[in-house]
This record gives C-alpha cells, structure tokens and sequence, in this order.
C-alpha cells in the first residue's frame, strides 16, 4: 500500500505546500487504485517551521506530491523517508493519475517566495 499527501486548497493542489488549507490523504492498493482518501489540517505557517513532516510520517505517509514546496520543507519531508515530488496541478485525482503517469519533476521546483525564512 503506498500513501500519498497531497497539499490541498478547496478541492484542488495548492500551489505552495506551506499555505495549503489542509493535506489530502490518498491510499492506493497494490493495483495503484485509491482505497481511501481523507484530510489531515496542516498546521498554521510556514510548513518547514512546523512538526508536520513527523506527523506525515507517523501516518505512514511515504510520498508527496506538491505544486511547489521551499528546500527547508523538502530537507525535514526527505528526514522522515518521504519522497517529494513537483509539479502537480488541478484536482486530487488528476494529481494521482499524473503521478500514475510520471508527469511530474523530479528537480523539485523550489518555491523562493519566502527569502530565506525558512532557511535553517
């Protein structure tokens, strides 16, 4: 079973893994098919200053796939073993179904909007 997080805002991707309203929480069978899905709150601020990589990671979260995320978030989501990828857009399901199809970046787009505040 693979567990994915997805940074969400009303129904869809948000753009900036930090200010997203709460996490989509998607669970795929060996098949790749969505069993179960359901929402975590994130926490207020910045995501890379929070313990919400922790808190995915106790949820046996192992993926995430974001629009765009800060290096301080990638560095504290890569400590708890889970893979950060980018690039991802519209609602939860055409995420999943892009991740399906590996259309998705694997350089990371870094989000810079915060200069250097959630640097550590």
């Amino acid at each position: 079973m693979t567990k994915i997080a997805i940074p969400t805002k009303g129904s869809s991707v948000d753009g900036h893994f930090g200010h997203c309203e709460f996490f989509s929480i998607v669970e795929l069978n060996d098949n790749q098919e969505i069993v179960r899905q359901y929402a975590k709150t994130s926490a207020e601020g910045c995501g890379c200053k929070s313990n919400l990589a922790e808190e995915l990671a106790q949820d046996g979260v192992t993926l995430l796939l974001a629009g765009g995320i800060g290096q301080g978030a990638i560095q504290k989501l890569k400590a708890q073993n889970i893979t950060v990828l980018t690039g991802f857009s519209g609602t939860i399901d055409e995420a999943v179904i892009q991740w399906k199809n590996k259309d998705y970046h694997t350089d990371l787009s870094i989000c810079t909007e915060h200069h250097g505040n959630c640097e550590h």
